[in-house]
């Protein structure tokens, strides 16, 4: 099989460089992942998997093993702030009836199945080392690395999150730097009641906040926050804080929110989003997943794309014999999807933070948006 290049280093082992190295190894690429931390694994709590999401992971290998270690549904219930019904939204999912709409899962295990699923397939990791400097030449990229060593290799991937090293090394000041939406999202961890059934999506004054099932037994809450200042609570502080942000709620808000004590429970972070202008590559690098593409949760679709960039790559680049090729229809597929999902999501960012703002625009936006995403990557 003749392929544009024969050896790619991906720096960064999150969802889009695990899934990159599968797509890969799978097309007889030899691949080696560089993971900065010690310890390849992931932080965080739940993930919602939109049908993008799961089509993606069939795609990669790991869809059973995924649904087997979380949960799925195909329904979407909105509720007012006292918990009263709204809407049940019947969802169709992109893989027919034997498979759910919709799934949840914790994002460590997630990580585990792909990373586990790389390690069988044969590729290499190594951890506690980044890249110190590149140089690119014609038919190669030189890296050094910070233990030492250098490398040779026919494409690197910049893989490596919202804060991209790559990024700066590869596209300096021309690249955008990462742009604050003026809100916090807010996760739990907490026991799922059984008149949870599926995902759960709740709007009161500023803020809204849900529950996506993560098993029989577990589920996570989230809440997203208009917020001013640059502060957050520690972590000693937020379960409390948490508590006080979802106390207009009730129905079984109210009944689960007094379990939220322990700081453990709970995660939050400031919400922030990035886009790269075509091309994300230079030469022989390219940039994929949150370092070209920084999404916010209001689709669900950030963990999709970054799946789907691995997936894609590995096609154009089994397709084609000239690597600029490949790369050229790796944006074309790539970009305007990516753009869509950022700036969608950004658009139902600003409507959220408007109280007042008529929500029949965040519903058609949304059901434009999944309409699109359906389509074939």
């Amino acid at each position: 099989m003749t392929t544009a290049v024969d050896r790619v280093l991906i720096v960064g082992g999150g969802l889009s460089g695990t899934a990159a190295a599968l797509a890969l190894q799978r097309e007889g690429i030899d691949v080696e992942i560089l993971e900065r931390e010690p310890v390849w694994t992931a932080m965080g709590t739940g993930i919602t998997l939109m049908g993008p999401a799961l089509r993606a992971l069939k795609q990669l290998g790991v869809l059973e093993q995924c649904l087997a270690e979380g949960a799925g549904t195909s329904e979407i219930k909105l509720f007012d702030v006292d918990g009263d019904l709204l809407h049940t939204l019947e969802v169709h999912g992109l893989l027919g009836p034997d498979y759910p709409a919709v799934g949840g899962m914790m994002r460590p295990t997630l990580h585990r199945i792909l990373a586990d699923a790389a390690t069988e397939k044969g590729v290499s990791v190594r951890t506690g080392i980044s890249v110190a400097a590149l140089e690119q030449r014609p038919n190669t990229v030189d890296v050094e690395l910070t233990d030492g060593s250098s490398e040779s290799y026919d494409l690197v991937l910049g893989a490596d999150g919202l804060r991209s090293q790559i990024r700066e090394l590869v596209f300096g000041a021309e690249a955008p730097t990462p742009q604050p939406l003026g809100q916090a999202v807010w996760r739990a961890l907490l026991d799922r009641p059984a008149a949870v059934t599926g995902e759960y999506q709740f709007y009161g004054p500023g803020v809204k906040t849900g529950f996506t099932p993560l098993g029989p037994d577990k589920m996570y809450q989230f809440l997203v926050q208009p917020i001013a200042d640059a502060v957050l609570p520690e972590p000693d502080e937020r379960p409390a804080r948490m508590r006080e942000l979802l106390a207009p709620f009730g129905g079984v808000v109210a009944e689960v929110r007094e379990t939220i004590m322990r700081p453990e429970q709970v995660d939050v972070r400031k919400l922030y989003w990035l886009l790269m202008p075509p091309p994300w590559y230079r030469g022989r690098v390219l940039l994929i997943g949150d370092a070209a593409h920084a999404t916010t949760p209001q689709l669900a679709m950030g963990g999709a794309i970054a799946l789907e960039d691995g997936i894609v790559l590995g096609e154009v680049l089994a397709a084609e014999d000239d690597l600029g090729t490949a790369l050229e229809k790796f944006m074309d597929r790539r970009h305007e999807r990516c753009r869509m999902v950022v700036q969608n999501s950004v658009q139902l960012s600003e409507w959220e933070k408007n109280a007042a703002h008529n929500q029949e625009d965040a519903g058609r936006l949304q059901n434009e948006s999944f309409a699109a995403l359906a389509a074939p990557i």
